[in-house]
């Protein structure tokens, strides 16, 4: 996805920051967060607000999401390049980004795949299995790791 990106900060282990600007400027924040499995964290991102915490729920419709998601994911890469052993889970907070993240891992995926393994649950299973981009499943989440 070689597509413009916001420059971005890191501000603590795991946590980054990027000035989202369109109709307005709109502070975005990633974070990793350790999860109760050892090597596996969980991909956070969204608006951040006054008191310092993140929305995921928030729809700023700012007319730049390839630029959001460009950045997110050049934060992903630089991250797992200094943490290459643990595995990020993310999914969307509404079925409908669930369904965009999946779009853009479809998209994108022989840029992708250089880089990660990705792995997704499908609706109907509750088996990890290898993302396919040439299927129509619909996954509830994903996986990636990167390629060591």
């Amino acid at each position: 996805m070689r597509k413009p990106v916001y420059p971005y900060r890191k501000c603590g282990e795991a946590s980054y920051e990027f000035v989202s600007i369109g109709n307005k400027n709109i502070t975005k924040r990633v974070e990793f967060i350790k999860t109760e499995i050892k090597n596996i964290v969980a991909l956070g991102f969204g608006d951040l607000l006054e008191d310092g915490t993140i929305s995921d729920q928030a729809n700023s419709n700012n007319g730049d999401i390839g630029i959001v998601m460009s950045t997110i994911i050049k934060i992903t890469e630089e991250y797992t390049l200094s943490h290459p052993n643990i595995k990020i889970f993310f999914e969307g907070s509404t079925k409908e980004r669930t369904r965009l993240y999946g779009r853009i891992l479809k998209n994108y995926y022989h840029e992708f795949s250089n880089y990660f393994i990705i792995t997704g649950f499908k609706t109907d299973s509750l088996e990890e299995e290898t993302f396919n981009p040439n299927e129509p499943y619909i996954y509830n989440l994903y996986f990636i790791q990167r390629i060591t």
